[in-house]
């Protein structure tokens, strides 16, 4: 008898909604639930749902009545849960059959607050392996462990939110939420509030989870306007984290962290027309100053010399 629910957000997902629903199809188990969000959809996509709801009864369809983004959909789905676990997985994307089953029982077997796990890269026809950033494999640790130290990459860095099994009664349904003013980047405030307070988390060898690179030119991932900027708030909001936890080793991990961002979007600021390349540096200088000055200088002192050498030019930036 599963526990676990499954929120999946979607808007105009005709496209790829079919492939998604036979992957939910081929992850059914007694008792789980498939939370499917329509986010104000204007194609085909609610006839596809209500025939899908009629055909598998763990299927729930909620329907928003105007388009709020994937994470304020995600937080609506929260309000229906009623299972002790849960995942998510994006429409474009695609599961193993039994992934979930291999999930559950992995969160169950190691009664930890959270386990995440690899994940498989869809470039077209090409296949790559993502491995989580952790090298114990199948055994509970500290949760807070997942943090490291500036310099080094860490599972609170892998932000995929569909490659992990969550348990709402250790972590708390009060923590669920995600910040829906920003329609890009909100699971890394979620993560790293989650390892900041969650107990127990682990790492395991499933490689069940497809993500589809670049076949959804349209995601918001991959485009180049001013939802990419919300990267920056984001970050604003794991500065606010770490600096109220009084944790100058957070603290400096996080700035460390925003550093490297910075960095990677200024390489990509082609995409960007020139009024958001302004905008980037303009408020990526802002987000850097807002840290400690000792926590902005030990995290970015952890950069390679190129990288420190694009943050001193944003900051001398006026």
């Amino acid at each position: 008898m599963s526990d676990l629910s499954v929120i999946v957000p979607m808007h105009n997902a005709e496209a790829f909604l079919p492939t998604c629903l036979a992957t939910l199809r081929a992850n059914d188990a007694d008792g789980r639930r498939f939370i499917l969000v329509d986010d104000a959809s204007t194609d085909q996509t609610p006839e596809l749902l209500e025939r899908a709801a009629s055909e598998m009864p763990g299927i729930r369809v909620l329907t928003n009545s105007g388009n709020v983004g994937a994470w304020g959909s995600r937080n609506a789905a929260h309000a229906l849960v009623d299972t002790r676990y849960i995942t998510y997985l994006d429409v474009d994307d695609w599961l193993a059959p039994g992934h979930l089953d291999r999930l559950e029982a992995a969160i169950v077997d190691l009664g930890v607050d959270v386990v995440r796990t690899d994940h498989v890269r869809v470039d077209g026809l090409a296949r790559t392996l993502v491995r989580a950033p952790e090298r114990r494999r199948s055994i509970g640790y500290p949760a807070q462990e997942a943090i490291g130290p500036a310099g080094r990459r860490a599972v609170v860095d892998y932000p995929f939110l569909w490659a992990g099994i969550y348990d709402v009664t250790r972590i708390g349904r009060e923590n669920l939420d995600f910040d829906a003013t920003m329609r890009t980047a909100a699971d890394r405030p979620w993560f790293w509030r989650l390892y900041m307070t969650a107990g127990t988390a682990a790492v395991v060898d499933l490689h069940g989870v497809f993500y589809r690179k670049t076949a959804n030119v349209g995601a918001l991932t991959q485009a180049g306007n001013e939802s990419t900027l919300h990267i920056i708030d984001a970050f604003a909001r794991v500065r606010d984290l770490v600096v109220a936890s009084g944790r100058e080793d957070w603290t400096a991990r996080a700035a460390a962290s925003a550093a490297d961002m910075v960095t990677f979007h200024v390489a990509r600021r082609a995409r960007l027309s020139p009024e958001l390349r302004r905008e980037l540096y303009r408020r990526a200088g802002d987000l850097l100053r807002s840290f400690p000055d000792d926590a902005r200088a030990a995290g970015v002192a952890t950069l390679p010399r190129e990288q420190r050498a694009v943050i001193r030019r944003i900051l001398g930036a006026s």
